[in-house]
């Protein structure tokens, strides 16, 4: 599915509905361009493959994790970091690497979004508190099926609408904190990963360890 919708018209209403918020908008940030969705299934095989691993930084034991992602056939999902960190042991992870699994919740409720399991994401707004229930509890041995029969895609010009505006959200965040003022309801945290997963969505030939976040 391609992307029609008119970047112009979209970076317009971006820069309304973040100046509606009280942010700044930067008028150079460029119009984006992307042309079409990611397929569908390796779509939702990173979002099943970040839930689970969310769950080692909730310590749930890495083999354990590592056991579920092969039983459902998710190991072509895993990234080259993630491999890395389904070899080590719960307690030799980093702070930085229990950091990074932490914020895979941004991202992961980003892809829920893409996949029509909730209605909005604002950027105002932080996770809710249903998101466990709505995924595989792997404490539970739930498998994959009733998430996977529930994602259904967005339409790409929809994905391309949220991604515009999170990316000049991104900006408005980055310069507060580069500048010193605060950019709340914008965190700059919560937007930066929640961006990196819509930019892989309409990124096919991106891997996950490396999706460009420039500003």
């Amino acid at each position: 599915m391609k992307i029609t919708v008119d970047p112009i018209t979209v970076k317009a209403e971006s820069e309304t509905a973040i100046r509606s918020a009280g942010g700044k908008i930067c008028d150079w940030l460029p119009c984006l361009d992307r042309a079409e969705l990611r397929p569908a299934d390796e779509i939702i095989g990173r979002a099943l493959v970040m839930n689970a691993l969310l769950n080692i930084y909730f310590k749930a034991p890495i083999p354990v994790v590592a056991e579920w992602i092969l039983k459902h056939g998710l190991t072509g999902h895993l990234s080259n970091t993630e491999r890395d960190l389904l070899r080590c042991k719960n307690d030799a992870l980093s702070e930085q690497q229990l950091i990074d699994l932490f914020w895979y919740i941004e991202a992961l409720w980003a892809l829920m979004w893409v996949g029509s399991l909730i209605d909005d994401l604002p950027f105002q707004s932080p996770v809710e508190d249903r998101m466990a229930s709505m995924c595989p509890n792997l404490e539970k041995n739930e498998g994959p099926q009733k998430f996977t029969e529930r994602m259904r895609l967005r339409k790409p010009n929809k994905i391309f609408q949220m991604l515009d505006l999170y990316f000049r959200v991104h900006w408005w965040a980055r310069d507060g904190q580069i500048n010193g003022y605060t950019t709340k309801p914008a965190d700059l945290d919560i937007v930066m990963e929640r961006r990196k997963a819509l930019e892989w969505v309409l990124n096919p030939n991106c891997n996950w360890d490396d999706v460009p976040l420039n500003t």
